[in-house]
């Protein structure tokens, strides 16, 4: 104890700290408009990116549930905010992502995103379409330039393997099944999102965190639906803040999808076999899981016998 010496900083307004000021002050507000307290960190996780308020009970849930990755700011997110504010005209659109990716403390999951929606945007205002291989691996080669440390990065790894797997297994998977209902194909293509993710993910997830989960494709699909109204509500509950009765009106929706949010959490993992656990697997094994994962693929779009 006597073994401390407190030293002075020479600044402490660096572009970090005023960052998580002001996402401390958005959290303050979420408080002061009477979100419940078992809303509260979900919703600071799932909108600001801050975890920290997470008991271990709701990370333990969410993770069995197959949903966990709704908790951690990523593509999902930023593809939901950028869809609400493709509306804009001239070039705002891409100040305000990285506004929001400031305020949230710049995480690689985000930044990545970020970067794919700035040159997406950058297309669509130009009459291409970009969404592609090179879209990721600039947003990679970019990121990893200012810091190759990123490469290390969980967070970083699961969220470029599962935007990869989309973008080559998706295709596949969505084609495995031809349907003209509207509503069914709109449950299909979300199906297939998460399958094709969670496939190109799953051994990563298992060497990381040692489990599978069993009905993340029921999760999902909810969650899909969940997620865009909770974080569209909590935009709503910011632009009405000076409207008492309309305000009050949008913080009573966010917290009950919130709180089904966090039903649905909670009666998946209870489901019996909701999750199997594997002792680690070896980076030799991960690397002969995708190689026959790429070969797989590269069968599905040529048919060469050979790969089969």
């Amino acid at each position: 104890a006597n073994a401390w010496t407190k030293i002075e900083s020479e600044s402490l307004n660096d572009w970090k700290t005023s960052a998580l000021r002001v996402r401390e002050w958005v959290i303050g507000k979420y408080r002061q408009w009477g979100i419940g307290e078992e809303q509260m960190p979900v919703l600071s996780a799932l909108t600001l990116g801050h975890k920290g308020d997470l008991d271990k009970e709701t990370r333990e849930a969410y993770s069995v549930a197959g949903i966990a990755h709704v908790l951690a700011l990523s593509g999902m997110h930023i593809g939901i905010i950028w869809f609400l504010l493709r509306w804009l005209k001239g070039g705002l659109v891409i100040p305000l992502l990285w506004a929001f990716a400031f305020i949230v403390g710049l995480e690689p999951s985000v930044v990545r995103a970020v970067v794919m929606c700035m040159l997406m945007e950058l297309g669509r205002l130009s009459g291409s379409k970009v969404f592609s291989m090179n879209t990721l691996s600039v947003a990679a080669f970019f990121m990893l330039l200012y810091n190759p440390f990123y490469l290390f990065d969980v967070g970083f790894q699961l969220s470029f393997v599962a935007v990869a797997s989309i973008l080559f297994l998706y295709p596949l998977i969505n084609a495995c099944l031809t349907v003209k209902n509207r509503v069914v194909k709109w449950i299909w293509g979300i199906l297939s999102v998460s399958m094709a993710a969670q496939l190109g993910t799953a051994p990563l997830v298992m060497y990381y965190f040692s489990n599978f989960s069993v009905y993340f494709l029921f999760a999902n699909l909810v969650a899909s639906v969940l997620v865009p109204l909770i974080i569209y509500g909590t935009v709503a509950m910011v632009l009405l803040s000076g409207i008492p009765g309309l305000h009050a009106y949008a913080v009573m929706i966010v917290n009950d999808l919130v709180g089904g949010l966090n039903g649905l959490a909670g009666w998946t993992s209870d489901l019996p076999y909701a999750t199997f656990s594997f002792s680690i697997i070896s980076p030799i094994e991960i690397g002969v899981f995708y190689l026959t994962l790429g070969w797989w693929v590269i069968y599905g779009r040529t048919k060469r016998r050979k790969c089969l």
